[in-house]
Protein backbone atom coordinates (compact mmCIF):
# COMPACT_ATOMS: atom_id res chain seq x y z
CA UNK A 1 0.00 0.00 0.00
CA UNK A 2 1.13 3.07 -1.13
CA UNK A 3 3.10 5.84 -0.11
CA UNK A 4 2.08 5.50 3.47
CA UNK A 5 4.00 2.49 3.68
CA UNK A 6 6.88 3.57 3.68
CA UNK A 7 6.71 3.14 7.26
CA UNK A 8 6.13 -0.65 6.46
CA UNK A 9 9.17 -1.52 4.40
CA UNK A 10 11.66 -4.09 6.44
CA UNK A 11 15.32 -2.90 8.09
CA UNK A 12 17.70 -2.94 4.91
CA UNK A 13 20.78 -1.39 6.39
CA UNK A 14 22.68 -0.57 3.40
CA UNK A 15 20.52 -1.90 0.35
CA UNK A 16 20.53 1.52 -2.00
CA UNK A 17 17.04 0.30 -3.34
CA UNK A 18 15.22 0.27 0.27
CA UNK A 19 16.93 3.87 0.68
CA UNK A 20 15.39 5.18 -3.08
CA UNK A 21 12.34 3.49 -1.81
CA UNK A 22 12.13 5.69 1.39
CA UNK A 23 12.89 8.65 -0.31
CA UNK A 24 10.34 7.81 -2.86
CA UNK A 25 7.62 7.71 -0.76
CA UNK A 26 8.82 10.51 1.50
CA UNK A 27 8.96 12.86 -1.27
CA UNK A 28 5.02 11.52 -1.96
CA UNK A 29 3.77 12.35 1.24
CA UNK A 30 5.67 15.35 1.62
CA UNK A 31 3.41 17.10 -0.31
CA UNK A 32 4.76 21.17 0.39
CA UNK A 33 8.25 19.64 0.32
CA UNK A 34 8.90 21.31 3.37
CA UNK A 35 11.42 18.54 4.78
CA UNK A 36 8.52 16.79 6.61
CA UNK A 37 5.74 14.78 6.98
CA UNK A 38 2.51 16.00 9.14
CA UNK A 39 -0.22 14.22 10.07
CA UNK A 40 -2.00 16.22 7.81
CA UNK A 41 0.12 15.72 4.86
CA UNK A 42 -0.14 12.18 5.77
CA UNK A 43 -4.17 12.14 6.04
CA UNK A 44 -4.07 13.21 2.56
CA UNK A 45 -2.00 10.65 1.12
CA UNK A 46 -3.72 8.05 3.24
CA UNK A 47 -7.13 8.65 1.85
CA UNK A 48 -5.57 9.08 -1.42
CA UNK A 49 -4.46 5.83 -1.13
CA UNK A 50 -7.48 4.34 0.19
CA UNK A 51 -9.34 5.62 -2.76
CA UNK A 52 -6.78 4.15 -5.31
CA UNK A 53 -7.20 0.52 -4.19
CA UNK A 54 -11.15 0.64 -3.21
CA UNK A 55 -11.11 -1.34 -6.64
CA UNK A 56 -15.35 -0.99 -6.80
CA UNK A 57 -15.39 3.08 -4.94
CA UNK A 58 -17.91 1.13 -1.97
CA UNK A 59 -15.68 2.68 0.66
CA UNK A 60 -14.70 -0.95 1.47
CA UNK A 61 -11.52 -2.95 0.53
CA UNK A 62 -12.58 -6.08 0.05
CA UNK A 63 -10.05 -9.30 0.23
CA UNK A 64 -10.30 -9.34 -3.13
CA UNK A 65 -8.37 -5.88 -3.56
CA UNK A 66 -5.94 -6.22 -0.85
CA UNK A 67 -5.53 -9.75 -2.95
CA UNK A 68 -4.98 -7.45 -5.76
CA UNK A 69 -2.72 -4.84 -4.56
CA UNK A 70 -0.19 -7.39 -3.12
CA UNK A 71 0.06 -9.33 -6.23
CA UNK A 72 0.44 -6.23 -7.82
CA UNK A 73 3.19 -4.80 -5.52
CA UNK A 74 5.50 -8.01 -5.77
CA UNK A 75 3.63 -10.68 -3.90
CA UNK A 76 2.73 -12.86 -7.15
CA UNK A 77 6.58 -13.74 -6.91
CA UNK A 78 6.78 -15.75 -4.18
CA UNK A 79 5.49 -19.23 -4.05
CA UNK A 80 1.53 -20.20 -3.41
CA UNK A 81 1.31 -20.78 0.11
CA UNK A 82 3.73 -17.66 1.12
CA UNK A 83 1.75 -15.24 -1.04
CA UNK A 84 -1.86 -16.12 0.72
CA UNK A 85 0.21 -15.83 4.46
CA UNK A 86 1.25 -12.27 3.13
CA UNK A 87 -2.17 -11.10 1.73
CA UNK A 88 -3.84 -13.16 4.98
CA UNK A 89 -1.36 -10.76 7.40
CA UNK A 90 -1.94 -7.40 4.87
CA UNK A 91 -5.77 -7.94 5.29
CA UNK A 92 -5.85 -8.42 9.29
CA UNK A 93 -3.16 -5.89 9.70
CA UNK A 94 -5.76 -3.48 8.41
CA UNK A 95 -9.15 -5.19 9.83
CA UNK A 96 -8.50 -3.92 13.23
CA UNK A 97 -11.91 -5.00 14.38
CA UNK A 98 -11.98 -8.18 13.00
CA UNK A 99 -15.53 -7.78 10.92
CA UNK A 100 -13.89 -8.32 7.38
CA UNK A 101 -13.98 -5.03 5.90
CA UNK A 102 -11.20 -2.69 5.41
CA UNK A 103 -12.66 1.30 5.70
CA UNK A 104 -10.51 4.31 5.84
CA UNK A 105 -10.64 4.91 9.65
CA UNK A 106 -9.31 1.05 9.52
CA UNK A 107 -6.38 1.92 7.33
CA UNK A 108 -5.82 6.04 8.96
CA UNK A 109 -5.43 4.47 12.16
CA UNK A 110 -2.50 1.87 11.45
CA UNK A 111 -1.19 4.30 8.84
CA UNK A 112 -0.83 7.00 11.76
CA UNK A 113 0.31 4.63 14.39
CA UNK A 114 2.87 3.92 12.16
CA UNK A 115 3.65 7.49 11.44
CA UNK A 116 3.99 8.25 14.55
CA UNK A 117 6.29 5.22 15.34
CA UNK A 118 8.74 7.15 12.77
CA UNK A 119 8.47 10.51 14.69
CA UNK A 120 11.17 9.85 17.06
CA UNK A 121 11.79 12.97 18.43
CA UNK A 122 8.09 13.44 19.28
CA UNK A 123 7.62 16.60 17.83
CA UNK A 124 4.45 15.71 15.63
CA UNK A 125 5.78 15.07 12.17
CA UNK A 126 8.58 12.82 10.70
CA UNK A 127 11.62 14.18 8.59
CA UNK A 128 13.30 11.97 6.22
CA UNK A 129 16.46 10.80 8.43
CA UNK A 130 13.47 9.66 11.01
CA UNK A 131 12.14 7.82 8.13
CA UNK A 132 15.35 6.13 7.63
CA UNK A 133 15.89 5.73 10.79
CA UNK A 134 12.95 3.75 11.56
CA UNK A 135 13.78 1.28 8.55
CA UNK A 136 17.98 0.96 9.29
CA UNK A 137 18.63 2.37 6.25
CA UNK A 138 21.72 3.98 5.82
CA UNK A 139 21.41 7.47 3.49
CA UNK A 140 23.18 7.04 -0.03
Amino acid sequence: MLAISLLNLSPAHADPRAAAHVENMFRVVDTNRDGVITIAESDVAIETEFRKFDLDGDGIWSYAEVSKQQLDAGASQLPPDVQAKVIAGVYANYDLDGDRRITLANYRQVQTAMLLQADFDKDGQVTLQEARQLHGVVAP
